[in-house]
């Protein structure tokens, strides 16, 4: 019933636009070649009364008169069809529209830019190369770190600290749709020959992928499994994303627990790589968030970014293909960085296990 109440409304509200717009046109044609006013009474009883003492229509300006007369009609229809069919919403909606894509473009700028880290370093670890210190890794490490690069057997659960699998938390088909995404996007980067692990914890946040440059390192984190539609709450005490299904705790905080992490152990085990960039980005590969207006203030204070993929809805957040795309466009790490990056991801690995 509804579809034909909405039909019904434009066809009369273009019917009222399209008569004044028509009226308004002719009124002022019929005045300026004919001096006529179409709503004079007089006007009208004038050209009956010429008509019945045997006018004789023969002058070229008295026929295009007539002519005009008889076409009003299917003039006004004609008319009523265009506006009809014209996308007269989208003219009226147009400034909002604008300001909606302005405001889009400015959140989607801003993500990314959290994503890519601080434009300028006081001093890039390519200046540093030379004080790289050599990591010396035991056979069983390398075996572990060939594990996180997807090489050999899966890591186990011991060493990983993997997210519980999405299979046992999420349909069959749903789980291999994320899995595939994901690996996707690894196997991009490492066709660059980008440094990659993944499925890990940094002490007891699981971290889906990392990528390594030469200048920084990216935590690349999946988004919450747990529910469709989320609501930014990060001035809560504690710090919660609103679902359809319940509050659940922040991951926006885990994320700034495990950059912390990773710069505290830099700090302490490996001070030469204390200045190295960690940006940490949140990817959605399905859902929709409300508010990204309050969520993207958050990201600039804490200097991290949430983007999507997959069938994610919100199309506010910029897509992860520029992210990947400037990260394949950075000189590539060494192996001695790798190996520093991969020991001291494996360290937080066991202490977290040992805990």
């Amino acid at each position: 019933m509804k579809k034909h109440k909405i039909p019904l409304i434009r066809l009369l509200f273009s019917a009222a636009v399209s008569a004044v717009l028509f009226y308004v046109v002719m009124r002022y044609v019929f005045s300026y070649f004919w001096n006529f006013d179409l709503l004079s009474e007089r006007h009208w009883k004038h050209i009956l009364e010429k008509w019945q003492s045997g006018w004789v229509v023969k002058k070229p300006k008295e026929i295009c008169f007539f002519a005009a007369l008889f076409f009003l009609i299917p003039g006004y229809l004609g008319t009523w069809f265009i506006v009809y069919v014209f996308p007269l919403k989208k003219i009226l909606l147009f400034p909002k529209t604008y300001l909606d894509n302005r405001k889009k473009s400015k959140l989607q700028a801003q993500s990314l830019a959290a994503a890519l880290g601080p434009a300028n370093k006081q001093e890039t670890l390519a200046a540093k190369k030379e004080h790289e210190k050599t990591i010396k890794v035991s056979s069983e490490k390398l075996q572990q770190i060939d594990h996180l690069r997807g090489k050999g057997t899966p890591v186990t659960q011991t060493h990983a600290g993997n997210n519980a699998s999405p299979a046992k938390t999420a349909p069959a088909n749903e789980a291999a749709t994320r899995f595939d995404l994901w690996e996707k996007l690894s196997n991009d980067l490492e066709t660059k020959d980008i440094f990659v692990l993944r499925q890990m914890k940094i002490r007891a946040v699981p971290v889906n992928l990392i990528a390594m440059t030469q200048e920084s390192i990216f935590l690349l984190f999946e988004g919450p499994e747990k529910g469709n539609t989320w609501e930014i709450n990060e001035n809560a005490s504690p710090a919660v994303w609103k679902t359809e299904n319940g509050d659940i705790p922040s991951p926006l905080r885990l994320m700034l627990e495990a950059k912390k992490s990773l710069q505290d152990y830099f700090a302490k085990e490996q001070a030469e790589y204390s200045g190295l960039n960690i940006n940490c980005c949140m990817i959605l590969d399905h859902g929709n968030i409300v508010n990204t207006d309050v969520l993207l203030k958050h990201l600039e204070e804490w200097d991290m970014s949430v983007l999507r993929m997959g069938s994610c809805k919100t199309t506010t957040l910029p897509d992860t293909n520029a992210l990947i795309e400037y990260i394949k466009s950075q000189p590539v790490s060494s192996q001695t960085l790798n190996d520093a990056i991969a020991v001291a991801i494996l360290d937080l690995m066991e202490t977290d296990n040992g805990e």
